[in-house]
């Protein structure tokens, strides 16, 4: 993967398919939200400009947000298909501390989906106040840690912070996203970089 940043080696489509699918949860939430309260407009109106219009006015978020998060599933698959194929060039190195951070997902939850439910789905500065502060959210996501923080990825992965030695005894610590669901202390394992400090990780 190409490295364009300091903090992680995705590219700027690799970053927003792990931001969308870290909120998926929300999207499906907004889309039945928009869609039951304008259903009453859910009648056939044909292909005319008149039609269309009204269609992107009441569901026209609910359509985005749809093809957003099939992306950002599509996306991901891609990312951790590959991850798993080049994982096979990762190193050795013995865990000598590890933290289980999967709860992480339920404060991303709790900090940056949930409050965006109560947003109107008909209201324009609603509108323009969410893309506004997601675009902000994005930013910070895409330079930080918070790359692995994502409650639907946490259905297949684990999150771990651990301290671990390499062959050459210097120990480090990072943080690392695996299939496994459960870490050990002195267990042998191989991680492949992913970013600064950013590893997926598989046992040996």
């Amino acid at each position: 993967m190409k490295n364009i940043r300091n903090i992680n080696n995705f590219n700027e489509i690799a970053l927003f398919s792990l931001f969308a699918t870290s909120y998926i949860p929300l999207f499906i939430l907004i889309g039945l939200k928009q869609t039951l309260v304008n259903i009453s407009f859910l009648d056939w109106g044909g292909l005319s400009i008149e039609a269309i219009v009204i269609c992107l006015q009441k569901f026209g978020l609910t359509i985005l947000v749809f093809l957003i998060s099939v992306f950002g599933l599509f996306g991901c698959k891609f990312i951790f298909n590959n991850l798993e194929k080049d994982s096979i060039n990762g190193d050795n190195v013995t865990v000598i501390n590890v933290n289980n951070k999967n709860s992480e997902s339920i404060g991303y939850i709790a900090t940056y989906i949930i409050p965006f439910l109560f947003q109107n789905v008909n209201d324009w500065y609603e509108l323009f106040a969410f893309a506004f502060l997601m675009i902000i959210i994005y930013r910070i996501y895409i330079n930080s840690t918070m790359i692995l923080i994502n409650p639907v990825l946490s259905l297949k992965y684990s999150i771990f912070e651990i301290e671990y030695k390499q062959q050459n005894d210097k120990i480090k610590n990072a943080f690392a996203i695996s299939k496994e669901k459960y870490l050990t202390e002195d267990s042998i394992i191989k991680i492949y970089e992913i970013g600064f400090k950013l590893f997926y990780v598989k046992c040996k």
